[in-house]
Protein backbone atom coordinates (compact mmCIF):
# COMPACT_ATOMS: atom_id res chain seq x y z
CA UNK A 1 0.00 0.00 0.00
CA UNK A 2 1.50 3.48 -0.78
CA UNK A 3 2.08 5.82 1.88
CA UNK A 4 -1.34 8.36 2.41
CA UNK A 5 0.93 11.39 2.29
CA UNK A 6 2.10 10.07 -0.95
CA UNK A 7 -1.32 10.07 -2.32
CA UNK A 8 -1.84 13.51 -0.39
CA UNK A 9 0.54 14.98 -2.58
CA UNK A 10 -0.45 13.48 -5.70
CA UNK A 11 -4.03 14.35 -5.30
CA UNK A 12 -3.26 18.06 -4.23
CA UNK A 13 -0.91 18.52 -7.53
CA UNK A 14 -3.44 16.75 -9.99
CA UNK A 15 -6.34 18.67 -8.51
CA UNK A 16 -4.76 22.08 -8.55
CA UNK A 17 -3.46 21.73 -12.02
CA UNK A 18 -7.14 20.40 -13.26
CA UNK A 19 -8.84 23.02 -11.38
CA UNK A 20 -6.37 25.93 -12.96
CA UNK A 21 -7.19 24.59 -16.52
CA UNK A 22 -11.20 24.64 -15.90
CA UNK A 23 -11.14 28.30 -14.61
CA UNK A 24 -8.73 29.59 -16.69
CA UNK A 25 -6.39 31.02 -13.88
CA UNK A 26 -2.63 30.50 -12.78
CA UNK A 27 -1.82 27.41 -11.37
CA UNK A 28 -0.96 29.48 -7.92
CA UNK A 29 -4.31 30.92 -7.57
CA UNK A 30 -5.84 27.33 -7.72
CA UNK A 31 -3.67 26.08 -5.00
CA UNK A 32 -4.28 28.74 -2.45
CA UNK A 33 -8.33 27.82 -3.44
CA UNK A 34 -7.47 24.18 -2.77
CA UNK A 35 -5.41 24.48 0.17
CA UNK A 36 -8.18 26.86 2.03
CA UNK A 37 -10.87 24.14 1.48
CA UNK A 38 -12.69 21.62 3.38
CA UNK A 39 -11.80 19.25 0.84
CA UNK A 40 -7.83 19.58 1.63
CA UNK A 41 -8.11 19.27 5.62
CA UNK A 42 -10.29 16.21 4.98
CA UNK A 43 -7.18 14.80 3.10
CA UNK A 44 -5.11 15.27 5.94
CA UNK A 45 -8.02 13.52 8.36
CA UNK A 46 -6.94 10.16 8.77
CA UNK A 47 -10.86 8.95 9.74
CA UNK A 48 -11.93 10.82 6.41
CA UNK A 49 -10.30 7.85 4.48
CA UNK A 50 -10.05 10.54 2.05
CA UNK A 51 -6.16 10.11 1.09
CA UNK A 52 -7.19 6.59 0.13
CA UNK A 53 -9.70 7.69 -2.31
CA UNK A 54 -9.06 7.80 -6.34
CA UNK A 55 -7.79 11.25 -7.74
CA UNK A 56 -11.50 11.71 -9.30
CA UNK A 57 -13.09 11.71 -6.19
CA UNK A 58 -11.02 14.13 -4.22
CA UNK A 59 -11.50 16.55 -6.96
CA UNK A 60 -15.26 16.00 -7.61
CA UNK A 61 -15.88 16.55 -3.69
CA UNK A 62 -13.42 19.62 -4.23
CA UNK A 63 -15.46 20.80 -7.45
CA UNK A 64 -18.83 20.42 -5.43
CA UNK A 65 -17.76 22.42 -2.53
CA UNK A 66 -16.21 25.27 -4.86
CA UNK A 67 -19.70 25.34 -6.42
CA UNK A 68 -18.88 24.61 -9.71
CA UNK A 69 -21.51 22.89 -12.29
CA UNK A 70 -20.79 21.62 -15.68
CA UNK A 71 -23.94 22.18 -16.63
Amino acid sequence: MKDPLFNIALDITRTTMEYAKLKSIPQDEAMRVFLNSATFRALHEPETGLCFEMFESVYDMFLEEVGYNEL
